[in-house]
């Protein structure tokens, strides 16, 4: 008689984010840039489910999502099964909700779910502290994505300081044009005069998150990326037009692009707006912040 082995298996979403206010203050020696951003997760996410292998083997339902040993998604399974457990593979399926190159963190996102997946898949018993550690060597967004809520970012982005969720959670229309924005190239092309100084206002953001009020909040949003895609990529423009026209209290493109979030009054109306633009739009969805 044969004794079967059952294989250990986990399922995670893996949360998108947005940036209520994102603000670019100039350039690092080490070629990174120094800014300050509130972060926020919001309820469109992959889904990821790992178990137990031999080796580290990757599915992934985009074609567009590298899999091979140089990917991001690899590699960070190789960084945590390499340094914190003894020759054990994992796993790795996961299906794509986040489009790509969004500005949504959607990379990182799923970087940050295998770690933590990981690590309650073989017991590793890494504390939040030790993946935030690793996840920094992975992506500046990663450490937010390890703990996701809403968070005040600064230093490069990795820093975080957890901030109260906002309550009601804000419900949000999400659309993403089908662009393609390269995080380096934007950055390369952003134009700073020295060091800048605060734009986004963060400290009345930060007192309208604290409010809960949606209109506060609205009227805050606030990112450095705008003015030069909203140049280069007129679609993003039209966008955020249609969204206002809607009847959004406010609306922002999200981090590098070129996903664009309008913050509606409540529920109904972000579902009639999603219904109005969904024909226009297949990458629309309503999301709340969580």
């Amino acid at each position: 008689m044969s004794i079967l082995k059952s294989t250990k298996k986990i399922t995670l979403n893996s949360y998108a984010k947005i940036n209520l206010v994102l603000n670019v203050l100039s350039k690092r020696e080490d070629g990174y840039h120094e800014i300050e951003s509130i972060l926020q997760s919001i309820s469109l996410a992959d889904r990821i489910i790992l178990s137990e292998e031999e080796n580290i083997s990757i599915e992934c339902n985009h074609p567009q999502i590298p899999i091979d040993t140089h990917s991001l998604i690899y590699r960070t399974a190789q960084k945590i099964l390499q340094n914190f457990s003894e020759k054990r593979g994992v796993k790795i399926e996961i299906e794509k909700r986040i489009p790509v190159a969004s500005g949504l963190a959607g990379g990182s996102a799923n970087a940050a779910t295998i770690l933590r997946g990981i690590n309650e898949l073989y017991d590793l018993h890494l504390s939040s502290n030790d993946l935030k550690e690793i996840g920094e060597e992975l992506g500046m967004d990663v450490p937010f994505c390890l703990q996701n809520g809403t968070a005040l970012a600064y230093h490069r982005g990795e820093k975080l300081i957890t901030l109260a969720p906002i309550i009601p959670p804000l419900w949000i229309v999400l659309i993403n044009p089908g662009l393609e924005i390269s995080t380096p190239w934007a950055y390369y092309h952003l134009q700073l005069k020295g060091k800048q100084k605060e734009k986004g206002n963060i400290k009345a953001m930060l007192l309208a998150i604290k409010k809960g009020d949606p209109g506060e909040i609205a009227r805050n949003l606030y990112n450095s990326f705008e003015e030069l895609i909203l140049k280069t990529f007129p679609e993003v423009k039209i966008i955020k037009s249609k969204l206002r026209d809607q009847g959004a209290l406010g609306v922002l493109m999200s981090g590098s692009g070129a996903s664009v979030f309008g913050i509606m009054p409540n529920k109904e109306k972000a579902y009639q707006t999603y219904e109005r633009l969904k024909k226009e739009y297949p990458m629309i969805w309503v999301v709340q912040t969580i």
